[in-house]
């Protein structure tokens, strides 16, 4: 039995060597360049055209679950919530749009942005994203909804970006890129219910992230199953408020052990102001501990952390951040869905 297991490997590997020998020369002729490009272009396209499969559930997918403090690949803040009839965002942090690509995620039909405040690493791809849905086919102007403030920044972004949507318009015609698509729509918002059509509220609540005047967070309620995003904020009465109850909470999270560790590591090594960052950002961030407190006051089912901080560079550094966390718990990551079947209080993970 043993022969016929290494004579298969063998054989495995001598084929293996043969199919690399045979690309080598393909790619070395035009016709077996051509030959290749065809076939991947082939599959390109058909990956694309996967639309993502239909569900009646409430769906949660993370577009971006990584800070500004960490040298990482997962994107910034960012967090899709879909369902049969609604897809909004929230906030829009630097290599999301990618990953609500990768997701195929419907951005044709991508109603609006919810911006938690507007610190960079929650606006940087206002524009990247609005140019997606634009491009893919959005039959409405994008609304971008946010605290007092989003007007400025929102105008800012038409502005910079007046000269690209000039471009693009007289490069592909007006037929497919309608120009008053291009232009993102602020919309103020106050605490309470921002969003209500029977189906789907959204409720705006108060954040605590100083020195940021006003912070926001948003909770998600359909068909009897919720979720709650928080932005960046640290855990207060309101958090506890407006948790009750919910199925899932995305929370923004630091682990104060890392973080400590880092800056006392940067000061040794002369790096003081990469050392008085580091601290100065542990005060305006819930620590994990104060989550797990939370939970205990609430009677949320399922806690996600995001908006890491640090963005994890390692599995050693994600143990170490989910240490003492309750099972309950868990480190969300860049390509992450959470489905809530209606009628159930099941949530499901996958990916990413």
């Amino acid at each position: 039995m043993k022969k016929v297991a290494i004579g298969f490997i063998t054989l495995l590997v001598v084929l293996l060597v043969v199919l690399a020998g045979i690309a080598g020369v393909s790619l070395s002729t035009q016709v077996g360049q051509n030959f290749l490009l065809n076939r991947i272009a082939a599959l390109f396209v058909r990956e694309g055209a996967t639309a993502l499969p239909d569900s009646e559930s409430l769906r949660v997918f993370v577009c971006g679950s990584a800070s500004p403090l960490g040298v990482t690949d997962r994107a910034q803040a960012c967090i899709a919530v879909l369902t049969p009839e609604h897809f909004f965002i929230v906030d829009s942090g630097a290599g999301s749009t990618d990953n609500l690509n990768r997701g195929r995620l419907p951005m044709a039909r991508l109603q609006g942005i919810f911006i938690t405040h507007f610190h960079s690493d929650h606006i940087a791809e206002l524009y990247e994203v609005n140019l997606n849905s634009w491009v893919q086919g959005r039959t409405e102007q994008l609304v971008v909804y946010g605290p007092e403030g989003v007007e400025r920044v929102t105008e800012a972004v038409n502005e910079g970006y007046a000269l690209d949507r000039e471009y693009r318009v007289a490069h592909h015609g007006e037929a497919l890129l309608k120009p008053v698509l291009g232009e993102l729509v602020p919309e103020t918002l106050e605490p309470g219910v921002v969003f209500d059509d029977g189906a789907l509220k959204i409720t705006l609540y108060t954040g605590d992230h100083p020195p940021i005047v006003p912070a926001a967070g948003y909770r998600f309620d359909y068909q009897g199953r919720s979720v709650v995003i928080s932005g960046d904020s640290l855990v207060t009465d309101e958090t506890r408020r407006i948790v009750a109850g919910a199925d899932l909470l995305l929370h923004d999270a630091l682990s104060e052990s890392i973080v400590s560790t880092l800056s006392g590591a940067a000061g040794e090594a002369g790096l003081d102001r990469i050392s008085k960052v580091m601290s100065d950002v542990m005060d305006y961030h819930a620590s994990t501990t104060s989550l797990v407190t939370l939970a205990d006051s609430t009677n949320v089912d399922m806690v996600a952390l995001y908006h890491l901080v640090p963005a994890p560079v390692n599995s050693v550094i994600e143990k170490i951040f989910e240490s003492g966390l309750p099972s309950n718990y868990l480190l969300a990551d860049d390509g992450m869905w959470f489905e809530l079947p209606l009628g159930s209080d099941d949530i499901v993970v996958a990916g990413p």
